[in-house]
């Protein structure tokens, strides 16, 4: 999930899957939703410790949002900071998981919450009608990278089931994908990953860091090699990987 659309506001997700709560709260300063309400930052402040300047007391306090964030975070057993990240620049702002966001979204009124609620649904759900708003809302360049991307997820699509039906099992999925990337993209999943400074995790796509440039090799790769393996009718994860890095390496000289 990259963006939901709230009112008429792209409220971004970043590569984890939080949601933006500088966007919301920007969806509802737009609809005038947002008056009187804290921003992101003060919202989901962590305790800190004040002393009283008349009587010298200490006490203890954060956000009025923290509390619910101890409890998602306790729920799921991870620290707060694995739910709930700053960043800066441009796109940045406060991201969270999506129980905080719909907590958040309610703080700041009933009308957004039952917006946030809405768009949720439907992205859980699949709406494919949602992308398409998103990206009438979008730039040009992120209107292509969204048409390259979703291109390369039918490619991914008709790779894995040729994968699959010529006998490829188990790990023979990440050989051969990492044979895709080796030939295109010169190193496996991991090597591209620790090359360019980006977190490796097993279950994210590298794909949604890719220029377009790399996704168009990518997708043209993984469709000459399924076209090759049932053609020559490659069967098993070691041949079909092989298969996998002659195909890329061929895509990849065609396109310097």
């Amino acid at each position: 999930m990259q963006a939901l659309v709230v009112g008429k506001a792209v409220v971004k997700c970043d590569a984890a899957g939080l949601i933006s709560l500088t966007d919301l709260f920007t969806a509802a300063q737009a609809q005038g939703f947002a008056i009187g309400k804290l921003d992101p930052r003060a919202w989901t402040r962590s305790p800190r410790a004040k002393t009283s300047g008349t009587t010298g007391k200490v006490s203890v306090s954060g956000g009025p949002g923290w509390d619910f964030i101890s409890t998602v975070a306790g729920t799921l057993n991870v620290a707060a900071t694995h739910i709930l990240k700053a960043t800066r620049g441009k796109g940045g702002g406060t991201f969270a998981h999506w129980q905080i966001a719909l907590a958040y979204a309610k703080y700041l009124s009933p009308e957004l919450h039952m917006q946030v609620n809405e768009v949720y649904a439907r992205a859980k759900a699949g709406d494919v009608t949602l992308a398409d708003e998103i990206a009438d809302r979008a730039s040009p360049a992120q209107q292509e990278w969204l048409a390259k991307r979703v291109q390369g997820k039918v490619a991914r699509a008709r790779f894995t089931s040729t994968l699959s039906e010529h006998g490829v099992t188990g790990r023979g999925f990440g050989d051969c994908t990492n044979a895709i990337y080796r030939g295109t993209l010169g190193g496996s999943k991991k090597e591209i990953c620790q090359a360019n400074g980006l977190d490796y995790k097993k279950g994210r796509s590298l794909r949604d860091v890719m220029n377009i440039d790399d996704l168009i090799a990518t997708s043209m790769a993984e469709l000459v090699a399924a076209k090759q393996i049932q053609k020559f009718n490659v069967r098993g994860n070691q041949p079909c990987a092989d298969e996998c890095l002659r195909s890329a390496s061929k895509v990849a000289a065609l396109m310097q």
